[in-house]
């Protein structure tokens, strides 16, 4: 009980918490996009969803995996080589005590593909700190958003058309 009391206290918190933007908005193609993190939210997308699109982005540039586990008590189906955090793994003053996951992101360089259909501190407070140069997302948030995306195979439709729109200079 009194685990489930400090744990809606820290997600409060993290919720009115305001993360420094430290960071160079810049937008890529695909020639020029060499590194890209997928984020996504265990309980909203499927493994199969995830393992499609990683296949289409790993044609062009370097993917990261990075998932938020709500139930961390449910055993859901895993990729093996993608980073899992769950709440335990944020502290109270939202800090990651996973090295790997502040090592994913801290790079500054890149994309940040948000998967996740649904608002959730958690998650939303995972993608702020990041402090790649793109963000790109369903909702609102992101440096580009997609709306009215129906399904996966529509919103990587509309990222790659995007993308090989995007001009460099």
């Amino acid at each position: 009980m009194f685990k489930c009391i400090a744990e809606g206290f820290k997600k409060r918190h993290l919720k009115k918490m305001v993360v420094k933007d430290e960071r160079v908005l810049s937008f890529y193609n695909l020639d020029t996009a060499k590194k890209c993190i997928v984020f996504w939210v265990t309980d909203d997308v499927p493994v199969f969803s995830v393992n499609r699109v990683r296949e289409a982005l790993a044609k062009h540039m370097d993917v990261c995996l990075l998932a938020f586990i709500r139930q961390p008590k449910l055993n859901s189906e895993q990729i093996q080589d993608a980073i899992y955090l769950d709440s335990s793994g944020i502290s109270y003053r939202g800090g990651f005590r996973d090295p790997r996951v502040q090592e994913v992101l801290n790079r500054k360089e890149g994309l940040l593909i948000n998967l996740s259909l649904k608002p959730d501190v958690w998650g939303d407070y995972i993608v702020e700190s990041a402090k790649t140069s793109c963000k790109i997302g369903y909702s609102t948030g992101h440096d580009i958003d997609f709306d009215g995306v129906r399904d996966i195979d529509d919103f990587m439709d509309r990222l790659f058309k995007l993308l090989t729109k995007i001009n460099t200079y």
